[in-house]
């Protein structure tokens, strides 16, 4: 089933297709940068992260966004893995990927030209979860992948610098379930803060 999860975010973009192309100028590019952090009852840490969005805007206020973000790879923990030569001491990574869809609602500009506005969708996420033991046969290292889907939110506020180009200021959170001990799925709690510029065609 989770193999198919993507199929929600690309089919409305597929549908659109054709309005799209006939209307580009109500197309938007955004690219920003920021710091994501995951936690879990185990675990709190926070890497780099960055996002590119294509939007279209459906009203002046209203818009459809689908988004591809990074969100960087965080240390989740030690370990210990156990042989029949002995006993090593283990690090646990995990890296974070996203592809979300939204409906994103932005005022006219309010305060000093600031407009505000809140979003939100769903995420496709794919987490890959690696142990490495440095000292088992000269450097031992494992991978795995967990996709899945979870509800995103989020708010932020944009300053027009150009008639075309705008600052954007952004925060989300979303918390997919991903099974990160072989045992269970909890949830890893991800906030993202980031500032970019978007572009209007």
């Amino acid at each position: 089933m989770k193999n198919y999860s993507i199929l929600l975010f690309l089919l409305p973009t597929l549908l659109l297709s054709q309005q799209v192309a006939a209307q580009a100028d109500a197309l938007n590019l955004t690219v920003d940068l920021g710091a994501a952090q995951q936690k879990t009852d185990s675990f709190s840490e926070s890497d780099s992260s960055a996002s590119v969005t294509l939007g279209y805007e459906l009203s002046s206020n209203w818009s459809l966004n689908l988004s591809y973000t990074d969100f960087g790879k965080v240390f989740a923990g030690p370990g210990l893995l156990v042989t029949e030569s002995g006993s090593y001491d283990t690090q646990h990574f995990i890296e974070t990927k996203a592809l979300g869809l939204t409906a994103q609602y932005l005022t006219d500009p309010l305060i000093a030209g600031w407009a505000f506005g809140a979003r939100f969708g769903l995420m496709h996420v794919d987490t890959k979860l690696s142990s490495v033991a440095p000292e088992f046969m000269g450097g031992f290292s494992h991978s795995r992948l967990d996709s899945g889907t979870a509800p995103t939110i989020g708010a932020l506020t944009t300053y027009a610098l150009t008639e075309k180009l705008a600052l954007i200021v952004s925060a989300d959170y979303m918390a997919p379930e991903v099974e990160t001990s072989g045992i269970g799925d909890e949830d890893i709690k991800t906030t993202r803060f980031a500032a970019g510029l978007k572009y209007h065609f």
